[in-house]
């Protein structure tokens, strides 16, 4: 998944309960737990292959999988002046943090290294292509819905957060079409679109 829709996830997984226990410093920790395994992303900047090299193998590894939520949690309730919500805090952002793995997994089949640096094993199950809009437009819609509609935040998360789940379990039992207009959705749309309507939906690389 791309960076927008990431942050789009974990703030749907804020709206669960940590928005309402912990406001906004606590959807801003949620957000930041569902970013970390992309701070490998960063290996960007040292050019394509450094970054297809170490993009989904650093962040993504058992060392950011099970201290990265931990330490964060730590500093969290440290912030929040809550020592007693540390373990609840903690089970928001790692859950925050594994969703981001999870999604890694079954969109592309760039393989996501989870065992590293113990193991260079990496699964990808490709459901979605890399400019799939349907992901894209459930949830962006349902995030926006959650923002502007303050009352019905839960049930836009508990929406956008189903829809998703029924989207991926469509495409393991349906492979994405090639043609008509199933086919311009799911990723056909991007070969001739300006680069800007791209970098909308957080593909800032073709």
């Amino acid at each position: 998944m791309k960076i927008p829709e990431h942050l789009a996830l974990s703030y749907l997984l804020a709206q669960f309960g940590v928005a309402q226990e912990f406001g906004a410093a606590g959807t801003g920790l949620v957000l930041l737990a569902g970013m970390l395994p992309d701070l490998d992303g960063l290996s960007i900047l040292g050019g394509w292959r450094c970054h297809r090299t170490y993009h989904r193998v650093l962040g993504h590894g058992l060392l950011v999988t099970l201290f990265g939520a931990l330490l964060l949690a730590l500093v969290g309730a440290w912030a929040l002046g809550q020592s007693g919500v540390f373990l609840t805090l903690w089970a928001w952002l790692h859950l925050s943090l594994l969703a981001h793995l999870a999604t890694d997994c079954l969109f592309y089949s760039w393989p996501v290294q989870l065992l590293w640096p113990f193991s260079t094993w990496g699964v990808g199950f490709g459901l979605v292509a890399w400019n799939d809009l349907v992901p894209t437009l459930i949830l962006y819609a349902a995030a926006a819905l959650a923002l502007a509609w303050p009352v019905a935040t839960t049930l836009a998360a508990v929406g956008g957060v189903a829809l998703l789940g029924l989207y991926l379990g469509w495409r393991a039992w349906r492979p994405r079409p090639h043609r008509g207009w199933g086919g311009w959705l799911t990723g056909g749309w991007a070969r001739r679109s300006p680069r800007y309507w791209r970098w909308l939906t957080g593909d800032f690389i073709t």
